[in-house]
């Protein structure tokens, strides 16, 4: 079982048409994180548009994967908010479990 040890938790508007899944990366201005960008955290609750989401912005994050990912590889933001082994752009965190494909769980230990 993956446990999560949030050290810091903010909240943030979400503005995502359709809403923002639980263990996804938010960005600054409350949409999936994407691509070459740096995100706010990870999302503690699925949250529709216009309510207030909780993100965990410090210490150990449960994300879904959109890759392979090893231990202890860099991760960053992919599209729709998951996490992908790290290639370029911002480093949100590392990966404290290996996912064999996508669509797993693993805990980062978040940058």
């Amino acid at each position: 079982m993956l446990t999560e040890q949030p050290l810091l938790i903010t909240s943030i508007q979400c503005k995502e048409p359709g809403g923002i899944i639980k263990r996804r990366f938010i960005d600054f201005q409350g949409s999936f994180g994407a691509e070459g960008t740096k995100a706010l955290g990870v999302v503690n609750a699925d949250t529709n548009v216009g309510e207030m989401t909780p993100v965990t912005v410090k210490g150990i994050a449960i994300v879904q994967t959109a890759y392979p990912i090893a231990v202890g590889q860099a991760i960053q933001v992919f599209d729709d908010g998951t996490a992908a082994p790290h290639t370029t752009g911002p480093i949100e965190g590392y990966a404290m479990d290996a996912a064999s494909a996508a669509y797993q769980y693993i805990r980062i230990l978040l940058a």
